[in-house]
């Protein structure tokens, strides 16, 4: 069996699409499933392939900023893969690359999976503007010839199956992380790296600085926990186009001593940042159709064992069991949002308790081989 994976959106890349498609091919192919991943290149060279245990081709200029030129990359460059490599199943693992399959119908014969993100649906099906709806045509053909359509979530499913779509070929494989190893050492030797953030209660966010984040939100129940908590420091990992709106509330708010902005950092630092952290937070909303299927940083924050913080919103309900691996508010609530973040900010040894229950709650449920293992199930369910 060869499985082609198709994606526009892969590493270098950090955003939760891409590392899906990362945890997936490395799951199946230590299962022995014999895959190849077809993704963007974002530079003339990409070395740190070489060290993956699988093979990945990059469409030359497949990230290019403008979108109709990206489609036409991506396109040439699936119909040249399967030409060439002949694969047995394409699996078409994030929304523009069903979209992308999905123009090519025609010409493709061999069977084909997809995987579905909130997004993809609440965005397309239908379109809310004309260029989405010209989108949502071949992404709906897509689903319409698809064997096999995969949600991340309960929540993406019922909102699949709710645009009309087969009940019968979607199915709910949730999202799995990788465990850390020495977590306790990280613990014991992270505040020698960041003795500046030695001995304060933190909290760490991760995520991309769009709207529909909540980055604004959580930023202004912060002044509430500052004046609660002594000492409380944010940590804010992840850039993006809110970055100066939010640099300015932190200045407006007094929080420039307990809320740091800090872009993108590096792998090593990451980890220092979850070894670290007392908790997570991640209030998401809904802005212009934009939702969050599930959320996989909440899942890597448990797998670190840090309990987190979220909002009643798309699949995040799924991703943390309410007052045993942390706590779910409403959306657009911050005086909620400060009341939660207080009470487990305040108590340290609360927040390693649930944090317990949390690593351990994905480790039996949302670890990467049980994602891996559920996923060849089908892929092989569709070979029949």
């Amino acid at each position: 069996m060869k499985l082609l994976l198709f994606t526009t959106r892969f590493a270098p890349e950090s955003v939760g699409t891409a590392r899906y498609v990362e945890l997936l091919a490395g799951g199946l192919a230590r299962r022995g499933v014999d895959l190849r991943v077809l993704a963007p290149a974002y530079g003339p060279a990409h070395p740190e392939d070489q060290a993956l245990p699988y093979r990945v081709e990059r469409i030359p200029g497949g990230n290019v900023s403008f979108i109709p030129l990206r489609y036409q990359r991506a396109r040439a460059g699936l119909r040249q893969m399967v030409a060439q490599w002949r694969p047995d199943v394409l699996w078409a693992a994030n929304g523009m690359a069903t979209r992308v399959a999905g123009t090519l119908l025609d010409g493709l014969s061999l069977p084909l999976i997809g995987t579905v993100h909130g997004t993809d649906v609440a965005r397309r099906l239908p379109g809310r503007t004309p260029w989405t709806w010209l989108e949502s045509v071949p992404q709906r053909r897509f689903y319409s010839r698809a064997r096999r359509l995969l949600t991340n979530s309960g929540f993406t499913r019922q909102l699949l199956v709710g645009k009309g779509v087969d009940p019968a070929k979607v199915q709910v494989v949730h999202l799995g992380v990788e465990l850390p190893l020495g977590v306790e050492e990280a613990r014991a030797t992270a505040p020698g790296r960041h003795p500046e953030w030695q001995g304060r209660p933190l909290l760490l966010t991760v995520g991309r600085l769009v709207q529909q984040k909540g980055h604004r939100l959580l930023i202004r129940a912060m002044r509430q926990v500052a004046d609660q908590v002594p000492g409380v420091l944010h940590l804010i990992v992840g850039d993006g186009p809110e970055r100066p709106a939010l640099a300015r509330q932190i200045g407006e708010l007094g929080l420039k001593k307990n809320v740091l902005l800090l872009g993108r950092v590096s792998e090593e630092t990451l980890c220092d940042c979850y070894a670290l952290a007392w908790a997570f937070a991640l209030t998401s909303h809904e802005v212009k159709s934009y939702v969050e299927g599930m959320g996989l940083v909440f899942l890597e924050a448990a797998a670190w064992g840090v309990p987190a913080v979220g909002t009643r919103h798309g699949g995040i309900s799924e991703a943390i069991a309410e007052g045993q691996t942390g706590f779910l508010v409403p959306p657009g609530q911050p005086e909620e949002i400060a009341r939660q973040l207080s009470g487990l900010l305040g108590d340290e040894g609360y927040c390693r308790q649930l944090g317990r229950q949390a690593r351990d709650r994905v480790e039996a449920y949302f670890n990467v081989e049980r994602m891996a293992a559920q996923s060849e199930a089908h892929l092989r369910e569709v070979l029949g």
